[in-house]
């Protein structure tokens, strides 16, 4: 059910990213996630009350509120990124003076990054409350460790509806994805197939291109776009690589569960250890943003995007590593040898049914793995955003969602073989295929790191309502924004 709820979490979004593209907004899509995400909470509380449970009636409501939980999160997750990221105010190269009246370039690539760790932080802290709610389940019961979250969660209504107002939005602009669609059968109408992955490729759908070969078709699009859905693909192929990675950040559909089962935790909750996942980026996100990040920056080096993603890649392999070494000397030291995760089962009750493997080890791939998201997932919203054209960054972002969706169908697949004695290779097999991925990734991609860092969005679009109603009182004409121009400026 953990599986099938995070495969429709991260696969929905596809749909909801489009629609609040199209049609609704992005914000209006967030307010409807919200609601149904609140409702689902308080199902969830009732499906674990003790009558309930007593009863053996609470597997229909809690698979209600877990499914429901599931369709708000597809509203909300892809539409939250690309809101905060609105919010930034740096959306192109310009001079500013500092505090010491040095003049200096505000990077924007560089401020979203950092508006998207500081995103990824606050997302860790509210799951670092999966410690106190390990033990409320344990000790009190799956009810109290609904009622936390949902407490919590109830304050997100009123928080929206003041935000309301001061928010930069981009409204619905009608999706571009029919001109992808325009933009694609005209490369293969003109012999694009037996260009895919060769130079030129592109070029071949662009208007200018098809006008020059005596084209007389009016276009809803011009060469810009195109370049645009160029780097939305580059996007694409980059998110590809991400689910051996998110497999690598833990195991096989429920591996990890399976080691630990076999370890001495010393009465503890064998998930406890999980949520230092939480733990470490919280603390790893303010010591990259104000220690490493700046200190790189001031001597001058360039970590660009597949930098990162290429190191984050690299880490979760050698966290993998680990969970492998792992499950080897649980094996090794359990009292039933291959059988450890069933060891209970097996033994009469009252011996020894764990291995000698102290659980304490398990953080240390835990922590590993973790620390590699900052590199992957924050970097992976930057590029979602600005890699996608300004009326497909909530389907973009849905489609780097929608790589966990892969990686939990893959556990799913593979659910019949994550057991003894077959565990190691659970860990094994994509630590393999994370690490050779990596090299195959940092050189298909690397050259996009020399790029020049380009926002597809129209800052016209980007006001906040009070703003947007003086508009229409004082009818002013539009204005543009020359990036080119802007960055040259700064630059000189």
């Amino acid at each position: 059910m953990t599986e099938a709820f995070k495969f429709l979490a991260y696969a929905l979004p596809i749909y909801f990213g489009w629609l609040a593209d199209t049609k609704y907004g992005r914000f209006k899509m967030i307010c409807w996630g919200v609601a149904v995400c609140g409702v689902a909470h308080i199902i969830m509380i009732i499906s674990a009350l003790p009558p309930v449970l007593q009863s053996g009636k609470a597997m229909g409501p809690f698979a209600l509120s877990l499914y429901m939980l599931s369709i708000g999160a597809a509203q909300f997750k892809p539409n939250i990124s690309p809101t905060v990221i609105d919010q930034s105010p740096h959306k192109f190269a310009h001079v500013v003076t500092d505090t010491n009246g040095e003049r200096v370039i505000v990077d924007p690539e560089e401020s979203i990054n950092s508006v998207m760790l500081w995103f990824y932080l606050l997302i860790n802290i509210g799951a670092c409350f999966g410690i106190p709610t390990t033990y409320l389940a344990k000790i009190v019961g799956y009810w109290a460790a609904y009622l936390i979250p949902t407490i919590l969660y109830l304050m997100l209504p009123p928080l929206l509806w003041y935000l309301n107002p001061r928010l930069v939005k981009q409204p619905p602009g009608g999706s571009d994805l029919g001109n992808v669609f325009k933009v694609l059968g005209d490369i293969f109408a003109h012999g694009g197939l037996a260009r895919i992955g060769r130079k030129g490729f592109w070029e071949l759908g662009k208007p200018s291109v098809r006008r020059a070969a005596g084209s007389t078709k009016v276009y809803e699009y011009d060469d810009q776009f195109v370049n645009d859905v160029r780097r939305t693909f580059q996007a694409c192929g980059i998110f590809l690589f991400s689910p051996i990675w998110q497999i690598n950040d833990g195991g096989l559909g429920a591996a990890a569960n399976a080691l630990t089962a076999g370890m001495d935790t010393n009465g503890l909750p064998n998930d406890l250890l999980d949520n230092l996942n939480s733990v470490s980026i919280v603390i790893m996100v303010p010591i990259m943003n104000h220690l490493i990040y700046p200190f790189l920056r001031k001597r001058g080096i360039k970590w660009g995007p597949i930098s990162r993603m290429t190191f984050g890649f690299a880490l979760g392999t050698v966290g993998s590593v680990g969970y492998s070494i792992l499950q080897y000397f649980v094996y090794k030291t359990s009292p039933c040898g291959w059988n450890s995760t069933t060891c209970a089962q097996i033994l009469p009750e009252g011996e020894t049914t764990v291995s000698t493997v102290s659980y304490a080890y398990y953080a240390i791939p835990v922590i590993i793995t973790a620390i590699s998201e900052i590199f992957v997932n924050v970097t992976a919203y930057g590029i979602a955003y600005s890699r996608a054209p300004k009326n497909m960054k909530g389907l973009v972002a849905s489609l780097n969602l929608a790589m966990t969706a892969i990686s939990a169908a893959i556990g799913l697949a593979t659910a019949p073989a994550i057991r003894d004695p077959y565990l190691i290779w659970a860990f094994a097999g994509p630590t393999i295929a994370g690490g050779t991925l990596t090299i195959i990734f940092w050189f298909t991609f690397r050259h996009i790191d020399k790029e020049e860092f380009v926002l597809n969005t129209d800052f016209n679009d980007l006001k906040k309502d009070s703003d947007r109603e003086s508009d229409e009182e004082r009818l002013p004409e539009p204005k543009t924004i020359d990036e080119k121009k802007a960055i040259g400026d700064a630059k000189s």
